[in-house]
């Protein structure tokens, strides 16, 4: 361990780069509760299907990818309800599919990662 140095500028540095991180992040945070909120009145206005939609979209805000049968489990509701659930919120444009496969589908809850990637670095 070094015993010399400019200790008081690299402690500066340290803290001043922790203060953006916490900014940036509480930036986040609220842009994904407006996000919610936002959300959740647009999908209270389809009347009818609302409540499963709804339903699905809690479950997409704790997980940001699901998938249908693991809807289904843990919402301990019908294949086609989930389905019928997806559609409404595809149509909406808050999720997007991601295998573009007949089975075993991917959902994605898409402006939330939208957020969540904002000033991240690619993996290569």
């Amino acid at each position: 361990m070094s015993t010399h140095g400019d200790w008081e500028a690299w402690v500066e540095f340290f803290l001043e780069g922790v203060l953006v991180t916490s900014e940036q992040a509480t930036r986040a945070a609220k842009r994904i509760m407006e996000l919610f909120k936002a959300d959740r009145a647009r999908i209270e206005s389809l009347g009818r299907p609302a409540p499963s939609a709804l339903r699905v979209h809690r479950l997409l805000c704790e997980k940001i990818i699901i998938s249908m049968p693991s809807t289904t489990r843990t919402l301990r509701v019908t294949k086609p309800t989930v389905a019928a659930a997806m559609r409404h919120l595809q149509s909406l444009g808050i999720v997007r599919e991601l295998t573009g496969r007949k089975r075993n589908k991917l959902y994605v809850y898409q402006h939330y990662l939208r957020i969540l990637d904002e000033g991240t670095t690619p993996l290569r």
